[in-house]
């Protein structure tokens, strides 16, 4: 993305593993330069961690995400 260029280009594609949460981790370590991973605890309540600061931004990756999913972009 260019400086001046305003538009935003998602892929829409999720990819869902069926691997335990260590080897998840383990390929977001590798994978991403920012994350946020959202799920339920061993008590079941749900948590977040992130590496994303602004909210906003943590909004946005969610919607981004939940309009991928609405266009049916998802693997196992």
């Amino acid at each position: 993305m260019t400086e001046k260029d305003n538009v935003v280009y998602l892929k829409h594609k999720l990819e869902r593993t069926k691997d335990p949460v260590p080897r998840v981790c383990e390929l977001a370590s590798k994978n991403f330069e920012n994350l946020i991973i959202l799920g339920q605890n061993h008590d079941g309540h749900v948590q977040m961690i992130t590496t994303v600061h602004d909210p906003a931004e943590v909004l946005w990756y969610f919607e981004a995400a939940r309009f991928a999913m609405m266009l049916g972009g998802e693997d196992d």
